[in-house]
């Protein structure tokens, strides 16, 4: 789980990055917010898994139970900071979903690489 989130650090300081160069700081500012939601996506899901090793011995209704509020919980998490970036802060949405996808795909990529999925 570390590799991903150091790979997905790697991506929101790039898209910071090439956002500033192309478009200064609004376009800088907009694809870091949309990359650190990805990496707060990232994030509970390693709190989750970390949690969820202390319970090892409970029984399958309890681990489905948790997996479900873990999707339900990050739906939740991503969907309101989407919505305060766009709303809220009034942040470019072009940078902002692009560095938010990507940031989901090398989370993707780097965990079927490694064999953590």
């Amino acid at each position: 789980m570390r590799k991903i989130l150091n790979i997905q650090v790697v991506i929101a300081v790039l898209a910071a990055l090439s956002g500033y160069f192309y478009g200064g700081m609004p376009v800088a500012l907009a694809a870091l917010f949309g990359a650190g939601i990805a990496l707060s996506n990232t994030l509970l899901l390693a709190w989750r898994l970390h949690r969820s090793k202390r319970q090892i011995h409970a029984d399958a209704h309890r681990h489905l139970r948790s997996f479900y509020f873990s999707t339900v919980e990050r739906f939740f998490v991503v969907g309101g900071l989407l919505a305060v970036g766009l709303g809220a802060l009034q942040l470019m949405p072009l940078p902002l979903l692009a560095a938010f996808v990507a940031g989901q795909i090398a989370w993707m990529i780097s965990g079927l690489t490694s064999g953590n999925t």
